[in-house]
């Protein structure tokens, strides 16, 4: 392995947003690594280096596509750096499947001013640098924790910014204060008692067919957290943190579930329905009880799963999905914006669909080069797996078509569905 130092991110490169969260994960798992088992190889793509026009987004796509072989077996983990970099810590055994793969990229790119003086050793070249993790520990360890120090100074705030920033909160009706440890314990004790039924709304996601009518694909069943919020914690912002925010949608997701067991609702039942589910809660006895209560050949039965939920633990998701897979659900991709959009691929990750909110920065897309390339990518991903959520005016359906997306979900299109 190479004894070369990891590079510092280089100054006024693009930002990955997953980066910030890879690399604190890239830090305690290297922390919390026995040294017995350090018996693993460490790849660092510097894609940063690249000439800013093979450093696109399909293409950095491309350098985590060639690794999949080895990520979907478990033999490779992927960590995305903030300056679009990869870190790549893959099995010993697996060493010449990633030279393999490094030399996909190398010819890749071949063209780029990078590879000019690369030879054909994969491991000789500026594209990549080698580890090993059991020599090179300490100087990884550095590595995690230089990158990790970067980004706590990038985002600490002084004293009177987090002075002010409490008292905005405590000055917003809209939002309330940041909910505590201790106010989400008092949370989930009233959501084990309170009656959800009046907090639970149906949405359909449709397909616009030619004559310009809905065609109901699938609904979603819901909680309203601001009608909950209202009622349960009025003065209390329970988004404000997301772990705080993601353990609690977990006591929802039980008891959402409870209630569809009920099967109340027959015309949901009959039409296909989905529903938001955290990757622990599938993998909860649960979920299993739910799994019980239905059978979802017999109807269209989807699992919404958030784009950072995914990413926080890559692993218990691809078990998660298999299973589910298996058992006959689908899962959507949930959550997604502009900046996670593109890393949220629907075909890469295996699942059926994948769910983007609607933005006026979409209408803006129209005629731009941006637009086509964003175009391009939802042609990419198949017809009728993207769906463009928060849909509240025929303008942004109109949007949505010209981009080539085909499923809706909103006001707007629960309006005109009820009408049909």
């Amino acid at each position: 392995m190479s004894d070369q130092k990891p590079a510092a991110a280089p100054a006024g490169s693009a930002t990955n947003p997953l980066g910030e969260s890879h690399e604190a994960r890239f830090l305690d798992e290297i922390r919390g690594l026995d040294p017995a088992a350090r018996g693993k190889g460490v790849i660092r793509l510097h894609l940063s280096r690249l000439a800013p026009e093979n450093r696109d987004k399909q293409n950095l796509r491309n350098a985590e596509t060639v690794f999949d072989d080895l990520t979907r077996t478990r033999s490779a983990w992927l960590y995305r750096l903030r300056n679009s970099d990869l870190m790549v810590v893959f099995e010993r055994h697996e060493n010449d499947a990633a030279e393999a793969a490094v030399l996909k990229l190398l010819k890749l790119w071949e063209r780029d001013p990078l590879m000019q003086k690369a030879r054909a050793d994969a491991r000789k070249n500026r594209l990549s640098s080698w580890f090993d993790m059991q020599a090179d520990f300490d100087k990884l360890l550095t590595f995690a924790m230089r990158q990790a120090a970067t980004t706590e100074k990038s985002t600490r705030k002084t004293l009177p910014e987090l002075i002010a920033k409490r008292e905005l909160h405590r000055n917003n009706p809209e939002r309330g204060v940041p909910i505590t440890p201790l106010e989400l314990g008092k949370a989930e004790a009233a959501l084990e008692r309170v009656d959800l039924s009046s907090f639970t709304r149906r949405q359909p996601v449709c397909a616009f067919v030619e004559d310009g009518k809905p065609e109901i694909v699938f609904t979603e069943v819901f909680v309203s957290i601001a009608d909950l919020r209202e009622t349960l914690m009025p003065r209390t912002d329970i988004t404000a943190n997301p772990w705080l925010f993601s353990h609690l949608t977990q006591t929802l997701d039980r008891r959402v579930m409870a209630q569809i067991s009920r099967r109340e609702d027959r015309t949901l039942l009959r039409d296909g329905f989905s529903i938001n589910v955290n990757v622990s809660t599938v993998l909860s006895e649960e979920f299993l009880a739910f799994d019980d209560d239905f059978a979802p050949s017999s109807q269209d039965v989807v699992l919404e799963m958030r784009i950072e939920d995914i990413f926080a633990d890559p692993a218990s998701f691809a078990f998660a999905r298999d299973f589910v897979m298996e058992r006959g659900y689908r899962i959507c991709i949930d959550g997604l914006n502009l900046n996670t959009f593109p890393y949220g691929d629907a075909n890469r990750l295996g699942v059926a669909y994948a769910k983007l909110a609607w933005t006026p920065d979409l209408g803006a897309f129209i005629g731009t080069t941006q637009g086509q390339e964003f175009k391009q990518m939802i042609r990419d991903r198949k017809k009728g797996r993207t769906i463009l959520a928060r849909c509240d005016s025929d303008a942004s359906v109109k949007v949505g078509q010209q981009l080539g997306i085909t499923l809706f979900q909103g006001r707007y299109v629960d309006t005109v569905a009820r009408g049909r």
